[in-house]
């Protein structure tokens, strides 16, 4: 891999060939190849592989200049290794190249080049958002500000340095020098319903620069970093800070909307609106088809996979990751007509004042209707807690008589009395994750007096008629437990 994309890139020489000859050969080399041609131009041929186990749309740049002819391989979408496909791309090509060469008189050529000229676009007609020049040579590139990368690197860079500062053991001593606590996180500004939705907004900002450990940090800044070389030499610095911020607040509502008692953290729903982005302009006509069936197959499978884990995994805030990636495609799709190449600075400013306009109006409305009965719902939790462990006092007894009384004078009336609340709880107003909890809660409260009742019943009828049903509801209880992580 030699820098960000992977890619390969060399140098060729086709001697006592024209111009117009060499464009021939290496247009005849792509087409026996099988590769989608993209783009011809009178200095340059674009064209993407197949979606194969030999290559993975990578998108094949050939430049042509009076000394030489640039050739580059570079892979699209999220790759981080390309297994040296690239350099494979490059010398099955120019292997087809030679051939052509060897076996095709400059007659010949010409007639091509004469048939074919009404197909030569205009030089920067196309917009394409895989580069072949690597922005990322090296590691410390990445947090490196140059031209068209340069807001992307402040954002990673402050990410880090958070993290380190969170990290640090003589500021935090509760902290590891992996994973910031999660008081630490809480107080630096993890979003937080009890606390975001009463006086503490700027949480929704902040918990997007938060991480809870080295990997979720990585994993992150290596998105970012992917959307950074793809859209912000696009969209320019501002707009493309602009996207990142609204897609992060977007997340971090889904998340509160989600969750009522979770803290909620990281720039992950923020990448995976710049990754909606990216994917509402692949799927228009925006760019070229190569190009865009190229990054709808790496980056739509990268989404996909992300999204599989909620079948695997409960440690992902999918909220999170819905509510940025739909936030980005709404605002791909509201800034498209500034993103044209003929836009005019006023179809810029119109189409950025729009969307900044009608995302903060959600933004705004989403905020004030988010259901806010978390406080009383934390409060009645409590209570639960206590009667839940209050009702367990009965396997101290001491003996069967005590704990007979125990059974019937509290075990069972703490039970009784956790159900009454849960009738309370169901009338607030709460989040769909804590309505899934209370659901499983309600069963398990009803599941824990019938254990009591039949261990009472045993015990005042002296034998064991009830051992089935006390085995099945123990089993029943334990998996519970572990799904409410108690």
């Amino acid at each position: 891999m030699i820098g960000f994309p992977p890619r390969y890139g060399t140098t060729y020489f086709l001697e006592n060939r024209s111009a117009a000859e060499q464009l021939v050969i290496f247009w005849l080399a792509v087409e026996k190849m099988g590769w989608q041609l993209s783009e011809v131009t009178s200095n340059s041929i674009t064209a993407f592989t197949n979606f194969s186990l030999r290559s993975w749309n990578e998108q094949v740049s050939i430049r042509f200049t009076p000394e030489e002819i640039n050739l580059f391989s570079v892979s699209t979408g999220v790759q981080v290794l390309d297994f040296g496909r690239n350099r494979q791309n490059i010398k099955r090509l120019l292997k087809a190249v030679a051939a052509i060469a060897a076996e095709t008189p400059g007659e010949t050529l010409t007639t091509v080049y004469e048939e074919r000229q009404h197909r030569i676009r205009p030089e920067g007609e196309t917009i394409h958002l895989t580069r072949s020049r690597p922005v990322v040579a090296g590691f410390m590139q990445v947090f490196r500000p140059v031209k068209g990368y340069f807001i992307t690197p402040i954002i990673i860079v402050l990410n880090v340095f958070i993290f380190l500062l969170l990290t640090n053991k003589w500021l935090f001593p509760e902290s590891s020098g992996w994973a910031p606590h999660q008081d630490v996180l809480e107080r630096a500004g993890a979003s937080f319903k009890p606390l975001t939705l009463f006086g503490e907004p700027w949480r929704l900002v902040t918990s997007s620069f938060l991480h809870a450990d080295v990997l979720h940090l990585f994993f992150n800044m290596y998105g970012i970093m992917v959307c950074g070389i793809y859209l912000e030499p696009l969209l320019g610095r501002w707009r493309f800070l602009l996207v990142y911020i609204l897609c992060g607040i977007m997340a971090s509502l889904s998340s509160l909307w989600w969750y009522d008692i979770t803290p909620t953290l990281g720039a992950s729903g923020a990448v995976f609106g710049l990754f909606g982005f990216i994917l509402t302009l692949s799927l228009h006509h925006f760019l070229e088809p190569g190009e865009r069936r190229a990054l709808l197959t790496s980056i739509g499978l990268y989404i996909v996979l992300s999204f599989s884990t909620i079948f695997l995994s409960t440690n992902f805030d999918h909220a999170s990751h819905i509510g940025g990636l739909l936030a980005g495609m709404l605002l791909a799709q509201l800034l498209y007509a500034g993103l044209q190449k003929n836009a005019t600075r006023s179809v810029m400013v119109r189409s950025t004042a729009l969307a900044t306009a009608l995302m903060l109006v959600i933004i705004s409305a989403v905020y004030v209707l988010l259901p806010r009965d978390v406080t009383d719902y934390m409060a009645k939790r409590a209570r639960l807690d206590e009667n839940y462990i209050l009702a367990s006092g009965v396997y101290h007894a001491r003996n069967d008589e005590e704990r007979m009384k125990w059974l019937k004078n509290y075990s069972i009336y703490y039970m009784d009395e956790n159900l009454r609340i849960m009738d309370e709880i169901d009338r607030l107003s709460l989040s769909i994750d804590s309505k899934q909890q209370n659901k499983l809660l309600r069963k398990l409260y009803n599941t824990r007096k019938q254990l009591f009742t039949w261990n009472y019943q045993t015990l005042h009828e002296g034998r064991n008629r009830y051992d089935k049903q006390i085995l099945e509801a123990m089993h029943d209880l334990e998996k519970m437990h572990r799904q409410l992580n108690y």
